[in-house]
Order: structure tokens, then C-alpha cells, then sequence
């Protein structure tokens, strides 16, 4: 017996299922919301610093274009300022922009020739200086589209010193217009945007920095790095995890990128999933110890329960072991071996009732053909005594044959060869009754015929083909055929009759398989009932039919021979293995 298989290895996978497999599921899904929950937080102050970027850069993009608009619609800012007041409102529109925008960017008005003519600073930076042999720049820009405000990132690509510039060109009516220009230098608009924590990338549509707060997400040319600008969601760069969003501005004048550094979150989270786990493992390894120690103390005893038990299921109902100690397992010994000794004597009981059960009904079944025979044939004979005196007196001598056998209760199994002899009784009280009009053919495989049979099993297959076959027509040929398939004796009868419709061949096939004895089909149904009890399932009787196309009957039996073959005798000389009649 492998005791593997009982009560240690079931308490052991019990512990795995309920108590270790839950905590570590538990363990583990907690540990996947708690970092879900982290993830989340930080994607979505990402995602509302993105939000406050963008309002920002938008703000100052916004106040920069209306204050351009504004300075360009008065008469001082074209025609250029000459005295105070016409100064003075100048500045009061550009100290209205500085407010709007959070610090104060660098206003320049410059005249057509380049020179400055009114600032906030003393000089004109270098990116502002005119030259003509240039053709792209903000002075560029500002003569392409004359009255329309103009965009350029100066100055990224050498100093990394970015600035946002913003101008128009303001023709007036002597031919000498103005250009108007507000500078946003890109360090002072990261300044309000600082932020603990998070990343922060401004470019242009080209990639050039407008500001960051990280150099290590710029190339040495200043322009943002494509591991940014081809991101997902998440993003690996030079061995850290950074949750990455990214937004547009203005048609893609402004690209916006904000960087969350997420490595220390994952790092903290592995290692504290290895401490959970280490703790798990260890705990684990303690408790199957101390459960281990504990069952194989307490088991003991069990397993000499089982090992008695075992013996039991291979059929062998002997006393189990003594148990010395004093405990549950001892009284369950005392039990199992007081039940152990009844189940014994009960079986012995009812393995005695059971034979002398079968032995009755076998009985049984076989009286019920003698009433059934004697009936029909002594009707037949009541006819020829009319007719052909001579005729009933054969039939009578083959009745007396056939009574003779049928009430011989010394054995209850036959060779086919000596019931097929029997058989040849009923088959001529058959031709002498119908004639001509009545056929039979007999072919026997040789190896059937010292096979064992329950008596009286040939001649009610030959009957229910007469009784049921003839119906409304005038001739009947019947066959008989015997072989010996797969181990199995096959005996089948087939006729040319009427045959029987789907329904009442189901409602025979139902018939067959009740307790008792139906009232009509008792000859079909003696013989499947006897074949039960004598062999068991599968072995019995199979009815096989087509209306108008005759019936089949197939009885299957186990193909045993008898080992002590005794010569038929006497009346049975007749019988043969291939046999045919009128």
C-alpha cells in the first residue's frame, strides 16, 4: 500500500491549498495593487503637471502675441516715441504682459535698419543684430508675413541659453515702420515651473530645447534626445525607469515632454517582494517541519487502520493489528474489526441465498414452457386428429419427446448439440402441422456444438418466428445459424415474415429488460431473463426487425464447452450441425 497517497501527503497538500497558496496569492496580488496604486498616483501627477506646463507655456505664448497686438495698434510704438508719456504708456503695456506672464521678458523696438529705439535692456542681444546677408531668423520671419506675429527659438543650437521670441513688423505711413519684439528667455519661465519630482522638456516643432530641468534628456547640440521624443508611456534610459507623457502646443510650435522617475517606486517594490517572499519561504519550510513531526507521531496508528483496510478491498477480511495506545484510533480499530467479523458472516449468508435465489427463478423460468408448449401443440394435434389421424400420432410421439426433455430437471445446461436435437422434435410437429408451407434451414459451426446452453433455448426462438412471422401471408422460411465470434456463441434465427414496426420492436426491447414476466412475449423473455441470471450483462437477447422484411433474433452467449462431453443417446441420434426441411 503507498501511504504517500493518505492522510500526511492529503494534510500536507490541504496546509498548501488553504493556508500557503492563499497568503502567497494574497501576498502577491497586494503587492501588485499597492504598486498599481503607486504607479497611478505618480502617472497621474505627471499627467496634472503636464497639464500645468502646457497651461503655462500657453499663458505666457497667449499674453506675448496679445501684447504685441496691442503695442502695434498704437500710433507711438510705429512711428516710434518721443517723449515721455508716449514711453511711458509703452511700458505700462509691457509691464501688463510681465504680469500676465509671472516674470518679465525682454521688449525691443527696433527700427528698419536695426537699430534699437526703445527697451527694457540697454543693448540688443546678439540674435537681435540685423544682417543682410541673412536670410532666416526672426528679422525673416517678421518680412515674410508683415503685420503677423512671428515665432523663433533663438539661440539653442551654441549658448544652451534658449529663448522664445516674438515679433512683428509694423509698416507706418512716412515708410518707416517698426519691429516690435518680446523675448521670453526659457530660464525664467523653468523658474515658476520647478517642481520636486518631476521632469520637464520644452522644444520646438524641430526638437531644439526651449528649457529643461535635466540635462541628461538633451544631446550635446541641445536638442532633445529620441529615446524622449519615440516614448511610450514608459521609458529606459541610461538604467532608470521614467514614466513619460507628452503634449502639443499651438500646432506643434511647442512640444511638451514631463518625465516621472519611477526606478526608485519599482526598485523599493522588488525589494520589498523579496523580503515578503524570503519571510513566506522560510515560514513555509517551519510549519511543514513542525506539521511533518506532528503527523507521522499521530499517523501511526492510522496507517496500521489502513493496512487492514487495504487487505479488506483485495478481499481478504482479516482482524487488523492491536492498537496499544489509548485513543480515538484504538476504539475505531475495536469497531472496524467487530464490523469486519459481521460483514464476513453476512456475506457467507447472503452469497448462500443469493445461489438458492437463482436457482428458483431459473426453475421458475423453465417451468413456464411447459404450459406454453403443451398448449400449442396440443391445439395443433386437436386439428389432425380430424384430418390426418396418422399425422397427430406422429405429433403426439414428437410431444411426448419434447415433454420428456422439457421436464428433466436434473441439469440446467445443455450442449447445443443435444438441444438442437430436441429441437428436430418441435420442428416436425411444425412441418407436419403447415406442410409446404413452412421452411426451415439449420447450418451449426462444428465448434459450436459441444458449447454449453441453458436448456431450451433453440425451440422458442423457432416458435416466435412462427407465431409472429406467418401473419397475413401464405408461406414462412426460417434460419437458424450458430457461430462462435470473439469468444462469444452467437445464435441466430432470421425469418421472411411479416417483421414488426420501429414502435413494437422498442416496446419488446422494453418488455426484455422489467423484473417481472410480461403477459404476451413470455418465451423471448424467459429466455433473456435466464441468460441474465445465469451469465450476467452483456450477454442475453437482441431483437432485430423491419416491417414487411421479417424478423431477427440474436441470442448471445459465452462460448464454454463442456468438459466432459457425454455421447447424445437414444432420441437424440437425429441431430445434426447443417440440417434443412420443407
Amino acid at each position: 500500500m503507498k501511504r504517500e497517497r493518505y492522510f500526511r501527503d492529503e494534510l500536507w497538500r490541504m496546509f498548501a491549498i488553504y493556508a500557503i497558496l492563499p497568503a502567497v496569492l494574497f501576498t502577491f496580488f497586494c503587492g501588485i495593487l499597492f504598486m498599481a496604486v503607486l504607479l497611478h498616483g505618480r502617472e497621474r501627477a505627471n499627467r496634472d503637471y503636464l497639464a500645468y506646463v502646457t497651461g503655462r507655456v500657453k499663458q505666457t505664448v497667449e499674453s506675448c502675441e496679445q501684447g504685441i497686438e496691442t503695442l502695434a495698434e498704437l500710433p507711438q510704438a510705429v512711428s516710434g516715441p518721443g517723449y515721455v508719456l508716449e514711453r511711458n504708456r509703452i511700458f505700462q503695456i509691457f509691464y501688463g504682459i510681465s504680469e500676465q506672464v509671472g516674470y518679465e521678458p525682454k521688449m525691443y523696438l527696433v527700427d528698419q535698419g536695426g537699430r534699437l529705439l526703445l527697451s527694457n535692456k540697454e543693448k540688443l542681444p546678439s540674435y537681435l543684430n540685423k544682417r543682410q546677408d541673412v536670410e532666416w531668423g526672426i528679422y525673416a520671419a517678421m518680412d515674410a508675413r508683415p503685420g503677423q506675429t512671428a515665432f523663433r527659438l533663438m539661440n539653442g543650437w551654441d549658448s544652451g541659453a534658449s529663448t522664445a521670441v516674438f515679433g512683428r513688423w509694423v509698416g507706418s505711413e512716412d515708410g518707416n515702420g517698426r519691429y516690435i519684439i518680446l523675448a521670453v528667455p526659457g530660464s525664467g519661465l523653468l523658474r515658476t515651473l520647478a517642481r520636486s519630482g518631476e521632469q520637464v522638456a520644452v522644444t520646438d516643432r524641430y526638437g531644439w530645447a526651449y528649457f529643461c530641468n535635466n540635462g541628461l534628456f538633451l544631446t550635446d547640440s541641445n536638442q532633445v534626445r529620441p529615446a524622449v521624443k519615440e516614448a511610450g508611456a514608459y521609458m529606459r534610459l541610461d538604467q532608470k525607469t521614467y514614466f513619460t507623457s507628452e503634449n502639443n502646443l499651438e500646432n506643434g510650435r511647442f512640444h511638451i515632454y514631463v518625465m516621472s522617475d519611477v526606478q526608485n517606486v519599482l526598485t523599493s517594490l522588488v525589494f520589498a517582494g523579496i523580503l515578503v517572499a524570503v519571510a513566506l519561504l522560510l515560514m513555509t519550510a517551519w510549519v511543514l517541519f513542525q506539521s511533518k513531526q506532528v503527523t507521522e507521531r499521530k499517523t501511526e496508528d492510522l496507517y496500521k487502520l489502513l493496512d487492514g483496510m487495504e487487505l479488506a478491498r483485495q478481499g481478504n477480511l482479516e482482524r487488523t493489528g492491536a492498537i496499544d495506545r489509548d485513543n480515538e484510533f484504538k476504539m475505531i480499530a475495536e469497531a472496524y474489526n467487530e464490523t469486519i467479523t459481521s460483514l464476513k458472516e453476512q456475506m457467507e449468508n447472503n452469497q448462500k441465498m443469493t445461489e438458492l435465489l437463482a436457482l428458483a427463478q431459473t426453475k421458475q423460468l423453465e417451468s413456464q414452457f411447459n404450459p406454453h408448449f403443451l398448449y400449442n401443440t396440443l391445439e395443433n394435434i386437436r386439428y389432425m386428429c380430424k384430418l390426418e389421424p396418422a399425422t397427430a400420432e406422429r405429433m403426439v410421439f414428437s410431444l411426448s419427446k419434447l415433454l420428456r426433455y422439457s421436464l428433466d430437471g436434473s441439469r440446467e445446461q445443455v450442449t447445443l448439440e443435444e438441444d438442437l436435437g430436441h429441437l428436430n422434435n418441435y420442428l416436425s410437429i411444425l412441418e407436419m402441422r403447415f406442410g409446404s408451407r413452412f421452411e426451415y434451414k439449420i447450418d451449426i459451426a462444428p465448434e459450436c456444438m459441444q458449447c454449453l446452453i441453458p436448456k431450451l433455448v433453440l425451440q422458442p426462438m423457432i416458435e416466435n418466428s412462427v407465431k409472429y412471422g406467418f401473419g397475413n401471408q401464405l408461406n414462412l422460411h426460417v434460419e437458424l445459424k450458430a457461430y462462435i465470434h470473439e469468444e462469444k456463441l452467437m445464435m441466430i434465427c432470421r425469418d421472411d415474415g411479416v417483421g414488426m414496426s420501429a414502435a413494437m420492436v422498442e416496446k419488446l426491447c422494453a418488455l426484455m429488460n422489467q423484473k417481472e414476466a410480461p403477459g404476451r412475449h413470455s418465451g423471448l423473455y424467459n429466455i433473456h431473463r435466464r441468460i441474465q441470471l445465469l451469465y450476467g450483462y452483456p450477454y442475453g437477447v437482441e431483437i432485430r426487425s423491419l416491417e414487411g422484411h421479417g424478423t431477427t433474433l440474436v441470442v448471445t452467449l459465452p462460448a464454454v464447452a463442456e468438459k466432459n462431453v457425454h455421447s447424445v443417446q437414444g432420441d437424440n441420434n437425429d441431430a445434426s450441425g447443417n440440417d434443412s426441411g420443407r
